[in-house]
């Protein structure tokens, strides 16, 4: 997780520190480190799949993404809006399984509540380029 390129900033330090060590747990795979920032009852859209309902069904799907690439590393260009819903701007490079890089622009909108867990996390995304021969 980068922020080398970060252009834009409208969060406290503390949610942009919040913010990082979030997806330093997703970008190492940490599945319990990462279910650790979502309430219980938070709600996932991801692209144009179905909204998933809890942070298990979260955490389970996320795992089972995670198999199907070797790594990758989100770095951040611009965080817009207050600590408690704002959207990240970020290019994600993503190894596939045969070892190519593949970098793809990525935009997720973060909903916290008052204890400052996310209660929805909306990631507008296409991985078609990951996944192409």
């Amino acid at each position: 997780m980068r922020t080398d390129k970060l252009q834009t900033i409208q969060i406290s330090e503390t949610t942009l520190q919040w913010l990082k060590a979030n997806y330093i747990a997703v970008d190492s795979k940490d599945a319990d480190r990462y279910r650790q920032f979502l309430a219980p009852d938070c709600k996932l859209a991801f692209g144009n799949n179905p909204v998933v309902q809890c942070n298990n069904d979260i955490v389970g799907g996320i795992k089972h993404f995670w198999e199907t690439i070797h790594g990758l590393d989100h770095s951040f260009i611009s965080v817009i809006g207050n600590d408690f819903h704002f959207a990240a701007e970020a290019l994600i490079d993503y190894k596939r399984l045969d070892g190519r890089v593949v970098s793809v622009p990525c935009t997720t909108i973060i909903v916290r509540n008052a204890e400052g867990l996310a209660s929805f996390v909306k990631i507008f995304i296409d991985l078609a380029p990951v996944y192409q021969n």
